[in-house]
């Protein structure tokens, strides 16, 4: 049996052949199919699914699922079981559960401590990342605002004055009548940052 997802007419729409289909395809747990898939949404694999040839956005085999065949995708990530070739122009991910008996490749592959892989694993060539000047970058990062990553001194700071304030509060807690002291921050602490 072969399934070919084809988009439905409408007045005035683009042809088929200019448009790319965006549909999600799920072989459902318990189904067992075969044939040709080409969307460029995700295929989803919970059942079986036999002599495929796939092109996709993304594929994703779950526990329990089982693929036979080929794929061209972006990205892949296997739970269950991958019999065939898989190429992915962006990546590959193997779960703890995976089994792989056959041939992937990708430029990146990421596989967690578990997965199963019998047959060939080929890394392609990645793309050129972009390079940004480290005075740009440092630049960059200090501009970011209440997202930049904290440093050890302002860690450290908001730490020494959580405790202050904790201990204020707790002070004043025990006693209503006397008021606690003002917390004490260095200039050494105000300095960092």
């Amino acid at each position: 049996m072969s399934t070919k997802v084809e988009p439905r007419g409408v007045i005035g729409a683009p042809s088929p052949a200019a448009t790319a289909r965006t549909d999600d395809i799920v072989i459902g747990l318990g189904v067992t199919s075969s044939g040709n898939f080409s969307t460029a949404g995700l295929i989803c694999v919970d059942g079986v699914l036999k002599d495929a040839d796939v092109q996709a956005s993304a594929l994703s085999i779950s526990r329990g699922g089982e693929f036979q065949g080929k794929a061209n995708v972006e990205r892949a990530e296997v739970f269950g079981t991958l019999c065939g070739e898989v190429v992915a122009t962006e990546q590959i991910v193997l779960r703890a559960s995976a089994v792989v008996v056959g041939k992937i490749s990708a430029p990146y592959i990421i596989t967690h401590r578990g997965a199963a892989i019998s047959g060939e694993v080929k890394s392609l060539e990645r793309r050129p990342e972009v390079q940004v000047p480290p005075v740009l970058a440092r630049n960059a990062a200090s501009r970011s605002g209440l997202f930049r990553r904290p440093t050890t001194f302002s860690l450290l700071a908001i730490g020494l004055i959580g405790a202050a304030l904790g201990g204020m509060a707790l002070g004043r807690m025990a006693s209503h009548d006397v008021p606690a002291p003002a917390p004490a921050v260095t200039a050494e602490i105000a300095q960092a940052h």
